[in-house]
């Protein structure tokens, strides 16, 4: 437990001094107090499409106590409800309601 500690300290700590024989550069002398500003780019993000995130799940099987694990992106699994809705109103003979 001990050893991963030290390993990510002494990983900081690299991180945060200069190579041997190398000095930081002076940071440079701050402006007669004038505010920073910075510029972002416009971004529609109605335009920008959306990635559809994926899910992992265990689901059963049959015959079987271990699951099975699927992995599905949201678009996926939309069109699976869809379907699963679609063949469970067919075997019903009745009309559900649309979602």
């Amino acid at each position: 437990m001990l050893f991963p500690v030290a390993l990510f300290a002494s990983l900081f700590l690299l991180q945060q001094t200069p190579p041997a024989g190398q000095t930081p550069a002076p940071a440079p002398a701050p402006a007669a107090a004038q505010p920073e500003t910075t510029t972002l780019p416009s971004v529609n993000v109605a335009a920008t499409p959306a990635e559809p995130t994926q899910t992992c799940r265990t689901e059963a099987v049959t015959g079987s106590r271990f699951g099975r694990r699927v992995c599905r992106n949201s678009v996926q699994t939309a069109e699976e409800a869809a379907a699963s809705r679609e063949m469970l109103r067919r075997m019903q003979g009745a009309r559900m309601p649309d979602s």
